[in-house]
C-alpha cells in the first residue's frame, strides 16, 4: 500500500500519466499510477498556487483505496464520463474549493467493515454502487447522488445512527441473491426516480428501515418493495399520474400528498399492504383532483390491513380495508366496484351548473349543483356511485360545449333532457370511465378520441339517440354487462373491444369503426337478434385476438355480424363458436381465419369472394350462401391448399358459385347448384341442383 498525491493542477488520470502523481504533497512526479492498494491525495500543493484545476478522468476504470480530497486552496473539478471509478476504502471530499462533474459510476468494493463516505455536500452526477462481499460503509455526511442510482449489491450500507444523514437520488436499488444490509436509521431518503425503490428481489437483504422517512417526488413511482418492512413512506408528487407498488410490503405510515391538477392519480397494488400506522390520502385544493387506490389486477382485490386511515377525495378499485380503520370512511370517497370494507358517500344525483363553455371538473366553484339551477357547489362534483345530470336548458346554454377535462370516474351520465337545446360533450383525449349508464339526448354532439371504457360490473345500458361515438368503446365489466337501447355507431376513426363482461346488442344494430376486437378476459357477444356491423376495410375488421374465455349468445332472434366493407377485409375468428349468422355485406373479398362454427353465412351482395385460411375447418348449421347469372360468388382458399367446411346433416342447396380448393363434409349433402363453376381441387361438392324434396338445412323423406 502506498499514498499518491494529484501535483501540477490540471491533467488526466489515467492508466499511462505518471506526471500528476507524486509519492509525497507537493513532491516530484513520475509515481506510479494508483492501484487499488494506494490512497489518492488531492490537497494545497495538487495545484500551481490557488488556481482552480481540473482532473479528468480517463476513458479506462479507475481505482484506488482511500480517496481523499482536503485542504484545497484552489477550486478543483473532478471531470470526465469514464467507465468508473472504483475505491476499495473510505472517501473524503472537501466541502469547499471541490466541485464533481464526473458522470461515470463510483464502486465502492471493501471486503472489510469499517469504511466511511464522506461527501460534505458535494453530488455525484454518476451512480453509486456498493458491492465488496463482506464490506461496510458508514455516511460520515449527506450523500446525494443527482438523478442517480445508489445499488447495494454487496456488502452493509449503513446511514449513520449517530448522524442519520439524508440520501437524496433517483433511486435506490438492491435486486439481486447476494447476501446484503441497508440501514436507513432515522435518515431521511428522498427519491426523485420513476423506480424509486427497486428491491424486486429480496432474497438475503436484511433492510432496517429504523425510522426512516422515504419520500417518492416523481409522478409516476414504481415502489417495488420486494415485501419488505418500511417504516415511513409519502408519494409527495402534487401531479401524479401513475404509479404501482409491488411486494407484500409492511409500512408504519404510508401518505399520497393531495393533487394539484384535474383528473385523478392512480396508485395500483400488485399485493397486500400492511400499515401499522395511517393511510393518508390527503385533499387536494378541488374535489375534481382526485387519487384512486386500486389492484393491479381488476377483478382481483388486494388487502389494505390499517390500523388508521385519513381519506380525501379518493377513489378505490378492488380494495379491501381491514384492520383496526374497517370499515374506513372519508370525504368524497368513490366507490369504483370491488371494495369492501369502506364505507362510501351515499349515491348522489347532481346536475350541471355552468352556463356556458365549460370543463366538466372545474377547479374552483365546480361545474355541479346539488339541484337542477341550483347554486354551483365545488362538493358536489360527481363520484363513481353517482348521477350527472345535463337539464334541459340553459346550464349549459344551446350551443355550448362541456369538456371531460381529464380521465374522471363517472357513474351515470344522463343527457336525455337536451333536446331542442343542443350542447356538445367534448373527451379531447380523455379515457372516460364509466359506472353506470350512458344516456344521449337528442340535440347531443359527442367529440374526442380518447376512450369510453365501461366498468360498472353490474347491467349497465348506453342509449345513442342516433349519436355518433368518436371515442374508442372498451367494455370491461366482470361479471356485468353493456345493453344497448337502441341503434349504436362509432366513428372511422376508432374502434370497440372487449374485454370482460356481455355486450349485449338488444336487437339493435351496432356498428364499429375501424374493427372490433377481444382482448384476454371472460367475455361474450349477445346479439338477441342485433347486428354486429364491421365496415371497415381492415386486415382485422373483426378480430378475435384473444378467443380464450369468449363466447357468444344467439338469445331471441337471429342475430349477424356483417362484413360490409366493399375492400378487402379479414375475418379473424380465432377458433371460437359464434352463435350467428356470418355475413358477407360488401363487395371486398372477405377472408376468414381460424376453425370456427357459425350458425350460418350468407351474402347480401354478388359478386364476391370469400376465402378460408388452409387447412382449416369451418362449421355451420345451415350454409346460405348464392350468387346470382353472371355475378359469382367464390369460394376458396388464401393459399394454393384447401380448406374444409362441415355441415352435421340436411342439405346445403347453393347456386352460381366459384369454389376451388374446398373440401365439403360433416354428414350434409353439398349441392353447389347447376350453375356454379368447379374451380378444381374440390371434394365433396355436387355441382348440380339439389334433388326435389330437399332443402337447406334437412333431409326430408317421404
Amino acid at each position: 500500500m502506498a499514498d499518491r498525491y494529484w501535483i501540477l493542477g490540471t491533467g488526466s488520470w489515467s492508466s499511462t500519466n505518471t506526471a500528476n502523481w507524486s509519492a509525497s504533497s507537493g513532491g516530484a512526479g513520475g509515481a506510479s499510477v494508483p492501484t487499488a492498494a494506494d490512497n489518492v491525495f488531492f490537497d494545497a500543493n495538487s495545484n500551481v498556487g490557488t488556481t482552480a484545476f481540473t482532473v479528468t478522468m480517463a476513458t479506462t476504470p479507475r481505482v484506488c483505496n482511500d480517496f481523499t480530497a482536503s485542504g484545497l486552496d484552489g477550486v478543483m473539478t473532478l471531470a470526465g464520463s469514464a467507465i468508473g471509478l472504483t475505491i476499495s476504502g473510505s472517501l473524503t471530499f472537501q466541502a469547499t474549493n471541490f466541485t464533481r462533474t464526473y458522470t461515470g459510476t463510483t464502486t465502492f468494493n471493501a471486503t472489510t467493515t469499517g469504511k466511511t463516505v464522506t461527501t460534505n455536500g458535494v453530488s455525484f452526477f454518476g451512480d453509486v454502487t456498493f458491492d465488496g462481499v463482506g464490506g461496510g460503509w458508514t455516511l460520515g455526511s449527506a450523500l446525494t447522488a443527482t438523478s442517480q442510482i445508489i445499488t447495494v449489491t454487496n456488502g452493509t450500507f449503513d446511514t449513520s445512527s449517530s448522524g442519520n444523514y439524508a440520501v437524496t437520488c433517483a433511486t435506490l436499488s438492491s435486486s439481486n441473491s447476494n447476501v446484503r444490509t441497508i440501514n436507513l436509521n432515522a435518515s431521511t431518503l428522498s427519491l426523485a426516480g420513476s423506480f424509486p425503490i427497486i428491491f424486486t428481489t429480496s432474497t438475503n437483504l436484511t433492510f432496517n428501515a429504523g425510522t426512516s422517512q422515504i419520500n417518492c417526488s416523481t409522478g409516476s413511482p414504481t415502489f417495488s418493495g420486494g415485501g419488505q418492512t418500511f417504516y415511513n413512506v409519502a408519494f409527495t408528487s402534487a401531479a401524479i399520474t401513475t404509479g404501482s407498488i409491488t411486494g407484500a410490503n409492511t409500512f408504519n405510515n404510508l401518505s399520497i400528498t393531495g393533487r394539484t391538477t384535474v383528473g385523478i392519480g392512480v396508485l395500483s397494488l400488485g399485493a397486500n399492504q400492511t400499515l401499522n400506522g395511517t393511510l393518508t390520502v390527503s385533499a387536494g385544493t378541488a374535489s375534481s383532483f382526485r387519487t384512486q387506490i386500486s389492484s393491479s389486477t381488476l377483478n382481483t382485490p388486494r388487502t389494505l390491513t390499517c390500523a388508521a386511515v385519513s381519506l380525501t377525495d379518493t377513489d378505490f378499485r378492488d380494495i379491501t380495508i381491514a384492520g383496526a380503520a374497517s370499515p374506513a370512511s372519508g370525504t368524497r370517497l368513490g366507490n369504483c366496484k370491488g371494495n369492501s370494507g369502506i364505507t362510501f358517500n351515499a349515491a348522489k344525483t347532481v346536475y350541471y351548473r355552468q352556463t356556458g363553455n365549460a370543463d366538466w371538473g372545474a377547479t374552483s366553484t365546480g361545474s355541479w349543483s346539488a339541484t337542477s339551477g341550483g347554486a354551483l357547489d365545488a362538493t358536489q362534483f360527481p363520484l363513481a356511485q353517482d348521477t350527472a345530470i345535463f337539464p334541459a336548458a340553459t346550464y349549459p346554454a344551446s350551443g355550448s360545449t362541456t369538456t371531460v377535462n381529464a380521465n374522471y370516474n363517472i357513474g351515470t351520465i344522463d343527457m336525455s333532457l337536451r333536446t331542442s337545446n343542443t350542447m356538445t360533450l367534448a373527451t379531447s383525449t380523455n379515457g372516460v370511465l364509466i359506472y353506470g349508464d350512458w344516456t344521449n339526448g337528442t340535440g347531443i354532439t359527442l367529440s374526442g378520441t380518447g376512450s369510453v371504457s365501461f366498468l360498472g360490473r353490474t347491467t349497465q345500458t348506453i342509449t345513442s339517440a342516433s349519436k355518433t361515438f368518436t371515442q374508442l368503446i372498451n367494455i370491461n365489466t366482470p361479471s356485468g354487462s353493456v345493453t344497448l337501447q337502441d341503434a349504436l355507431t362509432q366513428s372511422s376513426t376508432n374502434f370497440t373491444q372487449i374485454v370482460n363482461g356481455t355486450l349485449d346488442l338488444n336487437g339493435f344494430t351496432y356498428t364499429v369503426g375501424t374493427r372490433f376486437t377481444t382482448v384476454t378476459g371472460t367475455k361474450n357477444l349477445t346479439f338477441n337478434g342485433g347486428t354486429l356491423i364491421c365496415p371497415d376495410p381492415n386486415t382485422t375488421s373483426f378480430n378475435n385476438a384473444s378467443p380464450t374465455g369468449f363466447t357468444t349468445t344467439a338469445g331471441t332472434g337471429t342475430g349477424a355480424i356483417s362484413m360490409t366493407a366493399a375492400t378487402a377485409k379479414t375475418f379473424v375468428g380465432g377458433g371460437s363458436t359464434f352463435n350467428c349468422t356470418l355475413n358477407q355485406g360488401g363487395a371486398g373479398a372477405l377472408t376468414i381465419t381460424g376453425s370456427n362454427t357459425f350458425l350460418d353465412i350468407t351474402n347480401t351482395v354478388q359478386p364476391a369472394s370469400i376465402l378460408f385460411t388452409a387447412g382449416t375447418t369451418s362449421a355451420f348449421s345451415s350454409f346460405s350462401l348464392s350468387g346470382t347469372s353472371g355475378n359469382l360468388i367464390t369460394i376458396g382458399s388464401v393459399t394454393a391448399a384447401s380448406h374444409t367446411l362441415s355441415k352435421a346433416s340436411g342439405t346445403v342447396s347453393s347456386d352460381f358459385l366459384s369454389i376451388s380448393r374446398s373440401t365439403a363434409t360433416g354428414g350434409a349433402s353439398w349441392y353447389a347448384g347447376a350453375n356454379s363453376t368447379d374451380g378444381g381441387n374440390n371434394s365433396g361438392w355436387i355441382f348440380t341442383a339439389p334433388p326435389s324434396g330437399s332443402n337447406s338445412n334437412f333431409l326430408m323423406f317421404f
